[in-house]
């Protein structure tokens, strides 16, 4: 995740034009004794200043409240300074807390570009002293701890929206394409390559990369296009399509569908458009055969097996809701996603190197093709049931797949004795962990990369009791409006706002992290609040649309009242930055 978002900020502040500390913020100090101390600000254009974060003492004394200020306008919710002003430390404040002929005036202040990128808090120290009819004035920089400069954030997806809004077209289409990139390494893209490849190999024959990467085209273009069209109609809704059609009927039927697939790779029946149709396709283009099916099943997939919500993409979103300027917003969200889709077109342009030549191969292949498709209407059959049968189903299909794969045959002594050896001991090492799975399954476990867990846990219980158990986190739920307030109105603590859903994978995956004993004792000192939008009623939308939250997961974070937006969370984070986060939350 730190290398993720390392390389986020990269592709953000290449593009930007960023302007040194000196430069955004000039201040000069002036000073008589008749008017005391007047210190004026020249601020860029490009820049603002936070109300809050200006400070003003005299010595040891805070006079920041006793001031005069400038004009104040609003920016994304927070009060700010723009453009030149002056500030005045009257004479007699300077009097009242020491001397006119010898003090010192201690000036804070902290900014960030529109563009999204802030600068670091600025701690001046200016030293006055009169000799000779007039003053000398010495300033010296105050270092600033590191601790207090990481608390100074702006949310990814609020920094993205601000660099569309700030940069070229050819900029912002070039940076997506990165962005695009980025996401490719992340879970995302991860279902969709076993669908691509399992196409590939019903449609592909040998030596022929040019329609394999054509089809991969047609497979990405529509999967991009799926993204764009979702995207732009969810930022002026206010409602995710994708979780729109993350509902239990859908979701079956697409669980369905993979176990079709799964049916016509064992070879029980093959899969064609009525004879009608597809000789009026043939008709009217021979080339274009079976290329309607990739393209519908790339636009389905972006929608139902991968939706994905993150940065680049809130980002996006937000732009779209805040300009109404569909074009480009739709176009970062269309190449973004032709970007997360490269792995896949490198597949379909090496298909012809790693597809089979027909015959034994290619059945074998198919059948193994077919248990992936079987493992895919699984994962997405998971989104519906309980983590413990979900490892349960994984066991079985296990099981199936090392029988189904000789794992009880024997070996004739012969031809490729040695990849049938090689086969059968991979087989056993499935067969192994599928049954562990079913122990995992009987013993009420729900996580597959540690179906013991629960055994060991119990153990643990019985050789020491005094130990307690890692229960999960407390999360009050929620449904309206008027709850929520009630909470954040009524709470002594930091809240935290936990939007989630049963469809929503990454969610899942956020809560593995949520739930480790490491950000539990960190969670002791929150409120904790979830809101389940899985069935996205007019009560959701509401909710999701007051924080621009345009799905799950997202992580909201309120104060004192307060929301604390430069915080917001939106995607999966891992446990080392959520814990910074966290700690910085407490610390505002």
């Amino acid at each position: 995740m730190r290398f993720f978002i390392a390389f986020l900020l990269f592709f953000t502040i290449l593009n930007a034009e960023g302007l040194s500390t000196a430069d955004a913020f000039k201040v000069e100090a002036l000073v008589n004794k008749k008017d005391g101390v007047v210190f004026k600000f020249d601020i860029d254009d490009s820049v603002y200043l936070y109300k809050d974060r200006l400070k003003v003492a005299v010595g040891d004394n805070d006079i920041t409240d006793m001031l005069s200020l400038p004009k104040i306008t609003e920016y994304k919710s927070h009060k700010v300074f723009e453009g030149d002003f002056n500030l005045t430390i009257p004479s007699g404040l300077i009097l009242s807390s020491g001397n006119l002929d010898d003090f010192k005036i201690n000036l804070s202040f902290m900014g960030c570009a529109y563009s999204g990128a802030c600068y670091s808090p600025q701690n001046y120290i200016y030293e006055f002293k009169y000799d000779a009819n007039k003053y000398s004035i010495a300033k010296t920089e105050k270092k600033v701890s590191s601790k207090t400069e990481e608390k100074i954030v702006v949310s990814e997806q609020d920094s993205i929206n601000e660099y569309i809004q700030n940069s070229g077209f050819l900029a912002v289409l070039a940076t997506f394409f990165g962005y695009g990139l980025l996401l490719a390494l992340t879970p995302c893209v991860f279902p969709m390559i076993p669908i691509l490849s399992s196409i590939l190999v019903a449609k592909c024959e040998k030596n022929n990369t040019k329609k394999s990467f054509f089809i991969s085209f047609i497979y990405v273009f529509f999967m991009s296009l799926a993204y764009a069209i979702a995207g732009v109609i969810a930022s002026f809704f206010g409602a995710s399509v994708q979780g729109m059609l993350q509902i239990p009927w859908v979701i079956i039927l697409f669980s369905l569908i993979f176990v079709a697939l799964a049916f016509n790779m064992f070879g029980f029946y093959e899969i064609t458009l009525p004879s009608k149709l597809e000789n009026v396709i043939n008709k009217k283009s021979e080339s274009k055969k079976g290329y309607i099916g990739v393209a519908i099943m790339g636009f389905l997939s972006a929608l139902i097996v991968g939706p994905c919500v993150a940065a680049p993409l809130a980002g996006a979103l937000l732009y779209i809701a805040n300009t109404g300027d569909a074009l480009l917003g739709g176009l970062s969200l269309f190449i973004m996603s032709f970007g997360m889709g490269v792995p896949l077109l490198l597949i379909g342009l090496g298909a012809n190197k790693i597809l089979p030549k027909p015959g034994f191969w290619m059945d074998e292949v198919k059948k193994i093709f077919g248990f992936i498709m079987l493992f895919m209407a699984v994962w997405m059959f998971s989104r519906v049931i309980s983590a413990n049968l979900t490892m349960f189903l994984y066991g079985v299909l296990g099981v199936m797949f090392a029988s189904f794969f000789g794992v009880f045959d024997k070996i004739e002594n012969g031809l490729n004795t040695g990849f049938l050896k090689f086969k059968k001991g991979i087989s056993f090492v499935i067969l192994i962990y599928s049954v562990l799975l079913i122990i995992g399954y009987s013993l009420g476990g729900t996580n597959p990369f540690k179906p013991l867990e629960n055994f060991s846990a119990s153990s643990n219980i019985q050789t020491l009791p005094q130990q307690s158990n890692n229960a999960k986190p407390n999360f009050t739920k929620v449904s309206n409006m008027q709850e929520l307030d009630n909470i954040i109105n009524n709470s002594t603590k930091p809240i935290i706002i936990d939007f989630w859903a049963t469809w929503c994978v990454v969610c899942k995956e956020l809560d593995v992290v949520i739930e480790s004993s490491e950000i539990q004792d960190i969670l002791k000192d929150f409120e904790l609040v979830k809101i389940d939008v899985t069935n996205s009623t007019l009560d959701d939308k509401e909710l999701m649309k007051r924080f621009n939250v345009f799905g799950p997961p997202a992580l909201i974070f309120f104060k004192d009242g307060k929301e604390i937006k430069n915080e917001q969370l939106v995607g999966f984070m891992d446990k080392a930055n959520l814990s910074d986060k966290l700690k910085r939350v407490l610390e505002y």
